[in-house]
């Protein structure tokens, strides 16, 4: 088994460093710079549609060199989301897991709930054995560490399902957090009920990152995937 494979499903995590080169960097940041970037806005939720260069990469050999060996050939893209910590847009993030989907309709199914509207998307939680298949994938435009925000994991927390506030009151407190620090170009591979969060940037710069989720299969009960 690759080592990144092992990590992800042991740990819940990997981050593989100066994957995407400085000149993908740049144009992704160019295309994202195009988009009415509103002050203080945190980022941009349906980004798969506005930027076709992202959409174009969420798709490409590049990134499905590191979601296939993990979720198989028939992953594909789900959802994407640009985040941007920034001066104006500092925010804190606690510890959580992440447990919507994005899907084209709600449907009165008892297995899926509670079901919201995300900038005009319906997203619902799913029941756990989907979310324990799926994959986020983390591209990060920007050096990223402690100073401005970098995202905060604690291992091996995606393998205990869904926790309650209590249970993740006690991971926290029992098990030691690692920072997710990355280059510009770097990638965080990571299981979305792996406990995460992040701090408000103390020397507050651009954080850019671009937030795909893949899954192995189509969804059922006649529910479908957003994208």
């Amino acid at each position: 088994m690759d080592i990144s494979v092992r990590e992800v499903e042991e740990r819940g995590f990997v981050t593989i460093d100066s994957y995407l080169d400085p000149d993908s960097i740049d144009l992704l940041i160019a295309d994202i710079n195009t988009l009415d970037l509103t002050s203080g806005r945190a980022g941009i939720r349906n980004i798969l549609e506005l930027v076709p260069s992202v959409s174009k990469l969420a798709r490409s050999q590049e990134i499905r060199a590191l979601v296939e060996p993990i979720l198989g050939d028939t992953a594909r893209v789900v959802r994407g989301i640009f985040f941007d910590k920034q001066p104006n847009a500092n925010w804190k993030v606690p510890w959580h897991q992440d447990l919507s989907i994005a899907v084209k309709q709600h449907l009165d199914l008892p297995d899926y709930h509670p079901q919201s509207i995300k900038e005009g998307v319906p997203h619902v939680q799913p029941p756990i054995a989907i979310l324990e298949r799926m994959l986020t994938v983390r591209i990060h435009l920007d050096r990223t560490d402690e100073s401005n925000g970098a995202l905060k994991v604690i291992p091996g927390s995606h393998r205990q399902g869904k926790l309650t506030t209590p249970q993740i009151d006690e991971w926290k407190q029992l098990n030691r957090a690692i920072s997710c620090n990355c280059q510009a170009g770097g990638v965080l591979l990571m299981r979305p009920l792996l406990l995460h969060s992040s701090s408000i940037a103390t020397t507050p710069s651009h954080r850019r990152v671009i937030h795909l989720e893949y899954a192995d299969r189509p969804l059922d009960k006649g529910l479908e995937w957003y994208y």
